[in-house]
């Protein structure tokens, strides 16, 4: 979120100026054919670190504490020494409104200002002077080498601008530490014989004849790489993907595109970083350590944060153990999620650092988050960046840390860490694991669980300014209802499986210290694992790295891939069984069914994998199929699309994997639910339920719904039936009602098609209704053949003979029926043969109580015989059908 108000060191000359100032340099010292093709205002980012030591006095009566001051590069981009020479117009700061500055937030690219983005949090600047001047010490206790200690002491006072005469043993500590802009005009000029030349200037004065200025490390700096200005723009205002910053000669600075921006480079050595940091620097970008925090209780005599966690009396949980009081990460450390922390960004950090300004329009601030996704995914890393972008610490609580075997004593744990996070404001307490901390009590057993829901529900009632309470789950439908409402957690943000972008910095980042090949190229690995987890990634680096070193070779792509090979999906369901790029699961706001445990977004299988059946694939096709891919020729005949199909017919028959089959052949999505999906023992939870599975349909359209066991879902109404039932029923007709044009297909399957409410089976609902029987002789046969065809089969079966000992059977049974067989093959170390399916066929029943039993018990039990001697290896070549 862009802020409305930065503090910067003093106003730069208008546009009109500058423009003049640099056109006129360009036909002076690079010729008349040079052109002025860009020019931004650059605002960039700065820490301006006010540090203390203790000065040798002059006097007799000894030493006085002095202060000094240091500006930080805010991109982390190893400009420190650069930035000394502005120290002195930081001392007295004008906040500026950007209210009236083109940022570019209403057109694509960098307005005419750019807000360059802070790369890290303010605490890890706050770290990094102290941190140097302890290694200083620390080589003197050890007996370095003066001249290696001297030098790097000189090299500490040349990039911070520290006294020539600071000792390092006398240096006391950071007094405040302040984000603000240091703005400067940037322009670009076009030479027709040579690269493109990049000015930078504060004033018109500031222009040479030489081409050069006192901002010459800001030229080289954009020079070395012009995607940089792109790349380290505000968040809001970046786009995700656009060209260089170049463009042609022609165009209008105004019109500047923007570069990919998913990596930025840092002086310490993590490249790799996405371009993020901080969401907001602007009206608090003045508040010193000091502002912040003197309204908690997590601050020393000085008003800084403190160093150490802060214990309450009260309390018996440890808070050194729980507490990071200086989470040394923020969003830049995260690989992609652009989308996840643009979220983050815009719904809980603006309200946190600005709740003045929400407040005035009627919005509190955000008290709780909830982050849900599949294991391994970020969840818990994301949570610690959020405390390092606010500078906040963290207190991150598992299961364990609040169970106990005694009676009210995981209530009384509760009420510890709450204690703790109020000593140790501001804080982001992270609860991690929370459908196993707050499980729904209906299903608990436990007086004392009922009572650690019961009082966590109490604390976050109460939770105070200054405490961010955010929550962490894998299973959202098992989280307490009361948890969940409206008022606990009022952000509820998906963390899914890393993208490709978010894979492939994941990589970089574990190969990072490791020995890899020049160039290696990562391209194919990150289209291999999508789906994959981020710990899956960071297994699949290690996996690598161990091939490589057993090869005694650098880690190329060909480890990455073996290191793929060898490892599947942690998260395969949340995969969905759609692992290309592009296909996404969303979850509407309001919503309390999972989206992600529902919606397969790809299904990978069609008609061509449904055995026989082609009368049921031909009428699906002609009703709905074809009037959806030929829908203004079906209207221009006053024919709508069919949007509701009612598959019926015994059990095992291949219902559920016919409509997994049409929603491939549609390439739409498939929202699969039983009635265990939405029923519940509480009154009107049933209906509830139904109306979210509608919505979560219409925010993943296209998309075929289908509703296994209909009957157990919306069963004939009767005057002395349940009346949650009876509301459930008639939330499903006004969904299926409303509909309309929405690219919404409902499938509907039951076994018992009298047992349907009258309402919901008649026309208008579920125009068409299938019968799916028990499978034909050549339905039979295709049912074989497809389950049997990644199997090693002899090439002399009689499959007649074994299709017509499998009359009765339903598809089900002769899925069994071939994995019995392929078993029976396998035992004997032979290949699938018939007397090893028919042997099957005599130990299968059919399911559906046909004559089959009796027809299987007719079968010659020499083919059993046959398994039980091993059987002949002969040399047919193996059949995959």
């Amino acid at each position: 979120m862009i802020p409305n108000t930065v503090e910067i060191d003093r106003m730069v000359p208008a546009a009109g100026a500058i423009k003049h100032s640099l056109e006129s340099y360009a036909t002076e010292a690079v010729g008349p054919d040079a052109e002025l093709t860009r020019l931004h205002r650059v605002l960039y980012p700065v820490f301006r670190v006010e540090y203390r030591y203790e000065e040798e006095s002059r006097l007799p009566w000894g030493d006085e504490t002095a202060r000094g001051v240091t500006l930080l590069d805010g991109l982390w981009a190893d400009n420190h020494a650069a930035l000394q020479q502005y120290r002195s117009g930081t001392d007295s700061l004008e906040p500026v409104s950007l209210d009236a500055y083109d940022l570019g937030r209403d057109r694509p690219g960098l307005g005419r200002t750019v807000l360059l983005d802070f790369q890290v949090p303010t605490q890890r600047a706050r770290r990094l002077l102290p941190e140097r001047l302890a290694d200083v010490v620390e080589s003197h206790r050890f007996d370095d080498p003066a001249s290696i200690t001297s030098s790097y002491a000189e090299e500490l006072v040349d990039t911070f601008g520290l006294p020539s005469d600071l000792d390092p043993a006398a240096f006391e500590g950071i007094a405040d530490v302040m984000r603000l802009y240091l703005p400067f005009w940037v322009g670009e000029v076009y030479r027709p014989d040579d690269r493109d030349l990049i000015g930078v200037v504060r004033d018109p004065e500031d222009t040479r004849d030489d081409g050069g200025s006192s901002h010459e490390w800001l030229s080289a700096f954009f020079r070395a790489d012009k995607g940089r200005l792109a790349r380290y723009a505000h968040t809001s205002i970046r786009q995700p993907t656009a060209p260089s910053v170049t463009g042609d000669s022609g165009s209008d600075s105004s019109d500047s595109t923007v570069s990919d921006g998913h990596t930025g480079e840092a002086a310490d050595g993590h490249d790799g970083d996405t371009a993020g940091g901080r969401a907001d620097d602007g009206s608090d970008a003045a508040e010193t350590a000091d502002d912040r925090t003197t309204a908690t209780d997590g601050t020393d005599d000085h008003g800084e944060p403190h160093s150490e966690p802060v214990q309450p009396e009260t309390a018996e949980l440890d808070a050194e153990t729980l507490v990071d009081p200086t989470p040394d990460r923020c969003f830049a450390d995260i690989g992609g999620m652009a989308d996840l922390k643009e979220t983050v960004r815009r719904t809980v950090i603006g309200p946190v650092e600005r709740p003045d300004q929400f407040r005035e329009y009627g919005l509190d601030p955000v008290s709780g988050v909830l982050l849900h996704g599949p294991p391994g995914c970020g969840k818990t890393y994301v949570a610690g960046a959020l405390a390092g972008e606010l500078d906040y610490s963290f207190l991150e609580v598992t299961p364990a840390d609040l169970s106990s075997k005694y009676m009210g004593k995981p209530a009384e744990n509760v009420q510890d860490v709450f204690a703790i996070a109020e000593a140790n404001r501001p804080c982001v307490l992270f609860l991690d694991e929370i459908d196993a901390i707050a499980s729904a009590r209906e299903d608990q057993s436990s007086t004392s669980e009922r009572g650690m829901v019961n009082q966590l529900l109490t604390e976050l009632e109460a939770v105070s300014d200054g405490v961010l309470v955010l929550a962490a789950t894998n299973l959202l439908e098992d989280v307490d209802d009361a948890i969940l409402r409206t008022g606990r957690f009022d952000e509820r943000i998906e963390v899914p499986p890393p993208d490709a972008a978010a894979r492939e910095e994941i990589l970089e980042i574990h190969l990072e210290e490791r020995p890899v090949v020049d160039g290696l190229a990562l391209e194919s690995v990150v289209d291999r694992t999508a789906g994959y987890a981020a710990s899956d990634l960071e297994y699949i680096a290690t996996d690598a790295a161990r091939r490589a070193l057993r090869d005694d070779e650098r880690i190329d792509s060909e480890h990455l891939l073996a290191a793929v090979e060898a490892v599947d999906s942690s998260v395969p369901d949340w995969a969905g069984g759609a692992l290309e790029e592009g296909k996404t699961i969303t979850q509407p706001d309001g919503v309390d069914l999972s989206a992600r445990s529902l919606v397969t977004p790809t299904v990978d299988r069609g008609f061509d994998d449904v055995g026989g059946m082609d009368d049921l694939k031909e009428r699906l096709h002609e009703t709905v199929i074809d009037p959806l891919e030929n829908a203004d020729r079906y209207a221009e005949y006053g024919l709508g699309v069919t949007s509701g199909v009612l598959l019926h017919g015994p059990p095992g028959c291949g219902k559920t994997h016919v409509a997994g089959a049409f929603a491939g052949e549609l390439d739409y999505s498939f929202l699969e639910v039983t009635p265990a999906d939405l029923t519940s023992k509480w009154m009107g939870k049933p209906a509830r339920n139904v109306a979210d599975l509608f919505e979560i349909a219409r925010q993943n359209a296209p998309c075929v719904v289908f509703l296994d066991e209909i009957d157990g879902i919306a069963g004939a109404r009767t005057g002395g039936g349940n009346a949650s039932q009876r509301q459930l029923v008639n939330q499903l007709l006004t969904e299926l009602e409303s509909l309309g044009d929405e690219a919404v297909v409902v499938v509907a399957a039951t076994n018992r098609i009298s047992d349907i409410d009258d309402a919901v089976s008649r026309s208008g609902r579920f125009d068409e209704r299938i019968e799916v029987p028990p499978p034909d002789a050549t339905a039979r046969r295709e049912i074989l053949r497809v389950h049997l065809a990644d199997r090693p089969v002899a090439t002399d079966i009689t499959w007649e003979t074994v299709v017509e000992y499998t009359d009765g059977y339903a598809a089900s049974d002769l899925a069994l029926l071939a994995d019995n067989g392929a078993r029976r093959a396998m035992r004997a170390g032979d290949r699938v043969r018939e007397r090893h399916l028919l042997a099957a066929v005599s130990e299968t029943d059919s399911s559906l109580g046909s004559d089959s039993a009796e027809t299987a018990g007719d079968i010659d039990t020499d083919s059993r015989r046959a398994d039980d001697t091993g059987g002949r290896r002969d040399d047919d070549t193996w059949y995959h059908q």
